[in-house]
């Protein structure tokens, strides 16, 4: 573990923080607000089976600090020891949002949808809101403006049972794709807590998700939001908008000194001006903890 770490290291130093200019240090906000969604599924179950969470209230003032409401979870990949401010929160599924980039990035690399990160995405020639999204691009500058449309674009070159049957192998929070395969991941048919994202981001971070060394390999590297000499950061963010208040995620994970440490946080949002929180919380609790 720590030689793959260290060369992730290496590598992240020469990208220098490719996937992480458009902010400092974490990923933007603003991209996400716009992955609108329509309906909530039906009898979806809303929470994930718990596991122990060692409760840190203390973690609260950060979200106090920042007036907002939430949870966020960290997970030790030495001790597998779990940590979490709201533990009752942490285990409610609701939609990743764009969070789900992750996943839908594996899936359109194993499925063939995608031969590589580099592979042009088109755009449809339809303008968004979002000026960054009116352009082709390939896998990693689409994960990092979190472009919607060309998300959905792959989508539909990925056949439904493959998608199916993969988020059923990994165990993906309640696995459900609803009636329309480019949008499940922003209309509440897919959902998942934040105690099974950090679950799902470790099997990631060590490659051991049903899914080739390659695959994997390239997710981990187009996640990269931070890098120094002392670590690297991996992460993603999410805003889901279906229903109010907002959902906003942060998720990832932290390598340093041979160890991982997985950490998710969501808020409720009311608006763009909440968006920048999520990372404030996320870089309070990392330093709580020692880690940057």
């Amino acid at each position: 573990m720590k030689r793959i770490l260290s060369r992730w290291r290496r590598v992240a130093v020469v990208l220098r923080l490719a996937s992480a200019v458009v902010a400092h240090g974490l990923l933007p906000s603003p991209a996400h607000a716009l992955e609108f969604s329509r309906a909530s599924a039906a009898g979806a179950p809303s929470v994930a089976a718990p596991v122990h969470l060692t409760e840190r209230a203390d973690w609260g003032k950060f979200f106090a600090a920042e007036n907002v409401k939430g949870t966020v979870v960290v997970l030790d990949g030495k001790t597998q020891t779990y940590q979490a401010y709201d533990s009752a929160r942490a285990e409610r599924r609701m939609s990743p949002a764009s969070t789900y980039k992750i996943f839908n990035s594996l899936l359109a690399l194993e499925s063939g949808a995608l031969d590589n990160e580099r592979e042009m995405i088109p755009w449809d020639g339809k303008p968004r809101r979002m000026k960054a999204w009116n352009a082709e691009m390939n896998l990693r500058e689409a994960f990092r403006v979190s472009c919607y449309p060309c998300y959905q674009v792959v989508s539909h070159k990925i056949p439904r049972a493959y998608a199916q049957a993969k988020l059923d192998a990994v165990g993906y929070g309640n696995r459900t794709i609803g009636r329309v395969n480019d949008t499940y991941w922003v209309d509440d048919s897919l959902q998942i807590s934040a105690r099974e994202q950090v679950d799902f981001l470790q099997r990631l971070a060590r490659g051991t998700l049903p899914f080739s060394a390659r695959s994997q390999d390239i997710v981990r590297q187009i996640s990269i939001v931070e890098a120094n000499a002392d670590y690297v950061l991996h992460g993603k963010t999410g805003w889901f908008v279906d229903k109010k208040p907002d959902i906003g995620w942060w998720v990832g994970w932290l390598e340093r000194d041979g160890n991982l440490t997985m950490i998710a946080l969501n808020i409720d949002m009311n608006g763009d001006a909440d968006g920048p929180k999520r990372a404030r919380i996320v870089r309070e609790v990392l330093k709580n903890l020692k880690l940057i």
